[in-house]
């Protein structure tokens, strides 16, 4: 079924998510540029593995499973900076230009510092070998329309923001 002009013109309008994770901490996501703050400590990268947007680049954490490439922001280092290291880092991969799309905070509820992650969309350019010494054991490249909760998904990859950001990033295909 081919969805509607208009429930396309809610859908982008409507760009900001509340919800409880699996582990019981809010998370609060938005699409919205004008609601992006500053000061992103964490970033998460999309990575499409072709021309057509069809396959993304997933990284197998040794304990975690399957989920997307991400990480912290080092002292010094910018927030697109970190996305670019992250993605390096955790799939040998080099992406061309990464576009900030969304973020995402997470209140844990136990007095601790909100963590804000930055989204960023791109294209792999270069594949090498993933770098040694990390905790990667491998990279895959899976359909974006992958479920969150196919067999060996880590549970960083079960809460809402996954399927929303498959939702948007359909959006901007069409």
């Amino acid at each position: 079924m081919k969805e509607s002009i208009e429930s396309r013109k809610v859908w982008c309008e409507v760009m900001i998510y509340d919800f409880y994770d699996p582990q019981g901490q809010f998370i609060s996501l938005t699409f919205e540029r004008s609601r992006f703050l500053p000061n992103a400590k964490h970033v998460l990268i999309w990575i499409f593995a072709d021309e057509e947007e069809q396959k993304i680049v997933l990284t197998r954490h040794r304990k975690r499973g399957w989920e997307i490439p991400g990480g912290k922001v080092e002292p010094g280092e910018t927030p697109i900076e970190a996305a670019h290291r992250e993605l390096f880092e955790e799939t040998g991969v080099r992406a061309g230009e990464l576009e900030w799309i969304g973020q995402y905070i997470i209140d844990s509820g136990s007095g601790e510092e909100q963590a804000v992650k930055n989204i960023y969309v791109g294209k792999a350019v270069q594949w090498e070998s993933i770098p040694a010494g990390f905790e990667t054991l491998e990279r895959g490249v899976f359909p974006v329309s992958l479920s969150r909760f196919a067999p060996g998904m880590s549970p960083f990859i079960q809460d809402n923001v996954f399927p929303l950001c498959q939702a948007y990033l359909a959006t901007r295909r069409k």
